[in-house]
């Protein structure tokens, strides 16, 4: 009854077309259920219709019983249609194969959809839990991401069993595989490529159905759908900005304006061939970039002028390529030179002289003057003048004792002892 009221509805709505085919498809959320577990049910309704037009969902339990039906208002602008239900939600479940049942009518067309699924009133599998991870987060209309399905918890071996994924509501639009299926691999996991066709956020859905020992299970990922590729920029300054023949200067790159990470992106220097100047570069002449967006590469003067390098940033799905450069000095080394003459000193003996005169009561001496230098080299300059003394001062004193004798025997004395 409850049909026949939503077509007869929908027929007084729409305008008076001429029929047009339509077909209506319908999807469960997972192939298989337990008691309280919600059951997620959507579909689209292609070509896309007018506005005020439903879709109606039946659920028949094994025995064709109804156990759920509704009215689901499908979208003007996508067709699209979806509906939540509870799995036992009253006493007509029982355990068994499912039937949904989708049926849209208007404009003097009908069309009709059926899946099915299982459900078991007690859980006795093992839970398992599916997540959904897209790398990278952020593409660009027509640019890819690979959607990751991971599922833990499970008992024993599910390696080579199949997950499904779904696109769910959402801003964004992408476009999954023609398949949109992949094997579980060792570790649980498995992987679909999506390529970005409307700017927006879009939602994955990743569903794994079970197997007799392990519960089905669902997850989803987001991502971002960026309306055009980022504009990049990349700078570059070199310091010091002036060096030697053979000093080193840092040359520091910045990429900005980017979309998404960049970190490990690898960005490429080169020196332009209008540079006077030479340098020597490390091979290969790289650096990788950070979360920032920079790097830094360093290079050594070589020859005298000036030098201007390059650095290019490559882009990725997300990122323009751009390039940026910096110009720097090597300066010629400079050589002084500075020469010391070696420094002479003369050293020159002490002499000393002494006279008596023959008045007792008289003494006079003479000056005395005494001159020293060192030799550089030491050797026997540093004996000579306790030697010469001994030997002036032994004649001094042989000379007075003759010049006594002569006194004496002058004035007919003796010479005093």
């Amino acid at each position: 009854m409850l049909l026949l009221i939503t077509l007869s509805l929908a027929f007084i709505v729409a305008p008076a077309f001429a029929a047009t085919p339509y077909q209506v498809t319908v999807l469960t959320d997972m192939p298989s259920y337990v008691a309280a577990q919600q059951i997620m049910i959507s579909g689209t309704v292609s070509p896309t219709p007018g506005a005020n037009t439903a879709v109606v969902v039946t659920i028949r339990a094994p025995d064709n019983k109804t156990v759920d039906a509704s009215d689901d208002l499908v979208s003007a602008s996508t067709g699209a249609y979806n509906q939540v239900t509870v799995a036992g939600g009253t006493t007509n479940w029982i355990a068994g194969t499912y039937t949904v049942n989708a049926t849209w009518g208007g404009y003097g067309s009908t069309a009709n959809a059926v899946t099915t699924f299982k459900y078991s009133p007690s859980a006795t599998k093992t839970t398992t839990t599916t997540a959904v991870a897209c790398t990278p987060s952020s593409i660009a209309i027509g640019a890819t991401s690979s959607c990751k399905a991971t599922v833990t918890g499970a008992t024993g071996t599910i390696t080579g069993e199949t997950v499904t994924f779904s696109l769910q509501s959402g801003s964004g639009t992408v476009t999954l595989p023609s398949t949109p299926t992949c094997a579980i691999a060792a570790g649980g996991a498995c992987s679909v490529s999506v390529t970005g066709a409307g700017a927006g956020s879009a939602t994955v859905k990743a569903s794994y159905p079970g197997d007799s020992g392990n519960a089905a299970s669902s997850g989803t990922g987001s991502l971002t759908v960026l309306a055009a590729i980022a504009t990049t920029t990349t700078n570059v300054s070199c310091a010091p900005a002036a060096v030697a023949v053979g000093a080193t200067t840092t040359c520091t790159v910045t990429v900005s304006g980017t979309t998404g990470s960049v970190a490990g992106t690898t960005v490429t220097l080169s020196v332009a061939s209008g540079s006077t100047g030479k340098v020597t570069v490390p091979l290969p002449a790289t650096c990788n970039l950070s979360a920032s967006g920079t790097c830094a590469i360093i290079v050594t003067g070589a020859g005298a002028g000036s030098v201007t390098v390059s650095v290019s940033y490559p882009g990725d799905s997300n990122n323009a390529a751009s390039a940026g450069s910096a110009t720097f000095t090597v300066q010629a080394g400079t050589t002084t030179t500075t020469t010391t003459p070696p420094t002479t000193t003369t050293t020159s003996p002490t002499t000393t002289t002494t006279t008596t005169s023959s008045s007792p009561s008289t003494t006079s001496s003479s000056s005395t003057s005494t001159s020293e230098s060192s030799s550089a080299g030491g050797g026997l300059g540093s004996l000579t003048l306790p030697i010469v003394g001994v030997i002036v001062v032994v004649l001094a004193a042989v000379g007075v004792v003759v010049w006594r004798r002569k006194v004496a025997a002058d004035y007919g004395k003796s010479a005093p002892r």
